[in-house]
């Protein structure tokens, strides 16, 4: 059941409304915890498999990148980090 944009935004100011009475910590932490999995859910919907052909692909340009030099040492990796 999909609700209208002016359904939606009065449904989410009463949750938070509601959420920033509640004072439970159990409560909260299954509020936390559907949030996480809605979250890992949106983010695997976006997500799809590579074909065998892609896959193919990716290793076949890994391996010339190695071939040609066109590579990234762990320590090298590691520092660079540090400027992140």
């Amino acid at each position: 059941m999909k609700m209208a944009s002016m359904n939606i935004a009065v449904k989410k100011v009463e949750l938070i409304e509601w959420l920033v009475g509640v004072e439970d910590t159990s409560l909260l932490e299954q509020v936390d915890s559907l949030k996480k999995k809605a979250i890992a859910s949106a983010y695997e919907s976006k997500m799809k498999p590579l074909s065998s052909e892609e896959y193919k692909s990716m290793l076949d340009q890994a391996e010339d990148d190695l071939k040609k030099g066109r590579v990234t040492s762990q320590g090298d990796l590691e520092k660079e980090s540090l400027n992140w």
